[in-house]
């Protein structure tokens, strides 16, 4: 073969050879897109289908307790009216001292009793953050507790206080009732601090107890303490919670909410 014609077909078969590569590559290119496009579908599926089944667990549970509260508000606190309103009708007929003071001590019981009601069906309901705002329900908690329990409190609320979307603050709420109860029940604390932080780009709530702590690498083996519930509402509302504890060094919830997330800010 002459040399005139070697050049051309090599010049031709290199063209081919680059020519089949770049097919190949643009080929193997397309097909791992297509591969990442079909694992990220399956992961949004995934997460979009945990998310429906999260998002049915919690309307389960405000469904649960705004029930509760209707029955302890309209039922139950109805029924203790009357059973206060016989006391009453009673105390005239006490025919002594002894009588009348037991009488009266039980009437004092049963207001008490009403009150307390009073309380835990508002806290339940889900309209009662949303009517009368987050920080103030917060606060009526930790005063009923330092009434009933005798733990001390102190509530800070630090930045401009921006108004968030009805549904976030109730699950913060929800979050805030967790960590309250285990510190109540649980914990053996004696004072909690309080912390609303409202920054430009994030919205922060610390909650810190004195209480007598425990190992937080054993947090999932804990029953009772309600950690699950707190986690499963920051991840529903997209946000992070940290659990700081050390025994007998009390501990601390932090739940931290992006305010430039879609939906969080009114």
């Amino acid at each position: 073969m002459n040399d005139q014609y070697i050049i051309p077909l090599f010049v031709a078969g290199s063209l081919l050879l680059t020519l089949f590569a770049f097919f190949l590559i643009a080929y193997l290119l397309v097909q791992k897109n297509k591969q990442n496009a079909y694992q990220l579908e399956k992961r949004q599926m995934v997460f979009d289908h945990q998310n429906h089944i999260l998002r049915t667990k919690i309307e389960e549970q405000e469904n649960t307790m705004d029930q509760i509260s209707k029955e302890l508000h309209d039922n139950v606190k109805s029924v203790l009216g009357f059973a206060q309103m016989s006391m009453y009708n009673i105390a005239g007929l006490a025919v002594n001292n002894d009588q009348a003071l037991l009488i009266d001590k039980t009437n004092k019981i049963i207001g008490d009793v009403i009150d307390d009601l009073h309380n835990i069906s508002h806290s339940l309901n889900s309209n009662f953050v949303k009517n009368i705002g987050l920080a103030e329900t917060i606060t009526k908690d930790l005063e009923n507790i330092r009434l009933s329990k005798n733990i001390t409190y102190d509530m800070q609320i630090k930045g401009e206080q921006v108004s968030l979307s009805p549904e976030h603050e109730l699950h913060i709420y929800r979050i805030a009732q967790e960590a309250i109860q285990n510190c109540v029940k649980h914990a053996n604390a004696t004072n909690l601090n309080f912390m609303l932080n409202f920054e430009e780009d994030f919205f922060t709530m610390k909650v810190t107890d004195n209480g007598i702590g425990f190992d937080k690498n054993k947090i999932y083996e804990m029953k009772g303490l309600g950690f699950l519930n707190m986690f499963q509402r920051a991840r529903y509302v997209h946000g992070s919670l940290e659990v700081q504890s050390v025994p007998m060094q009390g501990s601390t919830v932090i739940l931290t909410l992006n305010l430039n997330e879609d939906g969080i800010s009114n």
